[in-house]
């Protein structure tokens, strides 16, 4: 009779378990529906306010990491013989009034120079 009852128990459980497994699974797998949809959701409202949808931040900090620490030369920029980007100077000025006269040439805000003498 104790031989019944253990494979009773047993049986009853296994079924238990495999149940919950069963439930578990389902549950993933509604949740992972449910973000698809409010991700698809959030790039629809993006398009139609007329932005274009953005990675979050740490995708592109995962793409930099594998590219940069991963697979080293696989961006093809990195190694000799890469191309460096060109420096280009511009001149700053303020954008605030429109209708404010430009500043006199010598008197414009950051135009000392930082690798001399100060002149001021």
């Amino acid at each position: 009779m104790q031989e019944i009852q253990r494979f009773v128990w047993g049986l009853l459980g296994a079924v238990v378990r495999t149940a919950l497994w069963l439930f578990t699974a389902v549950l993933a797998l509604c949740l992972l529906g449910l973000a698809l949809v409010l991700l698809m959701l959030g790039v629809l409202w993006a398009l139609l306010r007329g932005r274009r949808p953005t990675a979050p931040v740490f995708v592109g900090r995962f793409q930099r990491y594998a590219t940069e620490r991963v697979w080293p030369g696989a961006s093809g920029r990195a190694g000799p013989g890469a191309e460096t980007a060109e420096v280009v100077d511009v001149e700053v000025r303020e954008v605030n009034d429109p209708d404010a006269p430009p500043p006199a040439p010598g008197n414009r805000p950051g135009s000392r120079r930082l690798d001399g003498p100060d002149r001021s």
